[in-house]
């Protein structure tokens, strides 16, 4: 029996022709055996979304359809992992804007800041 392929990318556009392909990059490691290193290369997918609805910017886990559905289709949407704007950290649950966690405390007063601020009167808009 043949080992399912998943891979996990991010969702880079829609097609305009065809409204329910979306295409993803996945960055895989590749091993480079003269360095001894791994690499990141990035490879593009054109995915079909069947029922999951997926947006621009998500974090997606797809997976190898049974059969190609077209030429270049030949993957589908599983689920959606991180939806865009709503990363958490796996590890402890927090959300988090790229290395940095997302304090509830943090992000009121970050507000009020904002709000209380003024500006100088001689800045032009």
């Amino acid at each position: 029996m043949a080992s399912k392929v998943m891979l996990l990318g991010q969702v880079l556009q829609r097609e305009v022709l065809k409204p329910r392909v979306v295409n993803v990059r996945v960055m895989q490691q590749v091993f480079d055996k003269h360095l001894n290193m791994f690499f990141p290369e990035s490879k593009d997918y054109k995915v079909i979304e069947q029922e999951v609805k997926v947006n621009s910017g998500d974090i997606v886990r797809i997976e190898k359809l049974n059969e190609k559905l077209t030429v270049e289709v030949e993957h589908k949407v599983v689920e959606v992992v991180f939806p865009i704007g709503r990363t958490v950290d796996p590890i402890t649950g927090r959300r988090c804007r790229g290395m940095n966690f997302i304090d509830g405390k943090a992000r009121q007063e970050e507000a009020e800041r904002i709000a209380n601020s003024t500006m100088p009167d001689n800045y032009s808009l």
